[in-house]
């Protein structure tokens, strides 16, 4: 990626395009490549523009941006996702991150928290407002049936891999062999139906093994 990240902004309300484009514009860095009305659109921008993050609006017309997001991230999975919201929903937040979204923030969120947030995105980070119920949202994810019968070792290590620590930092933490770790890694994948580091650590997001609010970013 080039050091200017190219965004499309995507809401239903042409007032609030405006003011999310009047304050990215402000900052070095950012180039608004397009504006969208509803998820069809969008999906559209992104086939023709290949920006690097698409900032989406939950409720849209014709089209959400949950919908839009799944759709985009089968299409275009370079472009990373921000969803812009007025809900702090639970249902939302957790709908939000199984699209594999990679931000959630909040449309109060100050300029400069979300042009950091922006830069964490682009730079292949994840960044959820402070003001969303993650602990909630955790703890419900957690009670759930898991879903791809991994171990608890396998969470463990997975939990390891989507915090981006290496194999030798995950077994010194577990207390096991390099071996080992790599043996759980390739478990995983079998049951996952393969997948690089991206692809587990948003199964971890799903299964609320990791987490990040503002001030507290982490990168795969």
């Amino acid at each position: 990626m080039s050091d200017t990240i190219r965004i499309v902004i995507a809401d239903d309300h042409a007032l609030v395009r405006d003011g999310i484009r009047a304050r990215l514009e402000l900052e070095n860095g950012f180039e608004i490549v397009a504006e969208a009305a509803d998820g069809f659109e969008a999906l559209d921008k992104v086939r023709q523009l290949h920006p690097d993050i698409i900032i989406l609006d939950i409720s849209m017309p014709r089209c959400n941006g949950l919908e839009a997001a799944e759709m985009i991230r089968k299409e275009a999975p370079d472009c990373r996702i921000l969803f812009l919201s007025m809900h702090d929903n639970p249902e939302y937040l957790r709908a939000a991150i199984k699209t594999g979204a990679h931000g959630f923030l909040l449309k109060d969120i100050a300029a400069h928290d979300m042009s950091r947030a922006i830069h964490t995105i682009a730079t292949g980070g994840y960044s959820f407002s402070k003001n969303t119920p993650f602990e909630q949202v955790r703890e419900e994810v957690n009670a759930q049936t898991n879903p791809y019968n991994l171990t608890e070792r396998e969470l463990d290590v997975l939990k390891g891999i989507a915090m981006g620590k290496a194999n030798k930092e995950i077994a010194s933490d577990l207390g096991i062999g390099v071996r080992t770790v790599e043996s759980h890694r390739q478990r995983m994948r079998e049951k996952l139906g393969g997948g690089n580091a991206a692809h587990l650590t948003h199964i971890a997001m799903e299964l609320g093994l990791v987490y990040s609010s503002l001030g507290n970013e982490f990168k795969r």
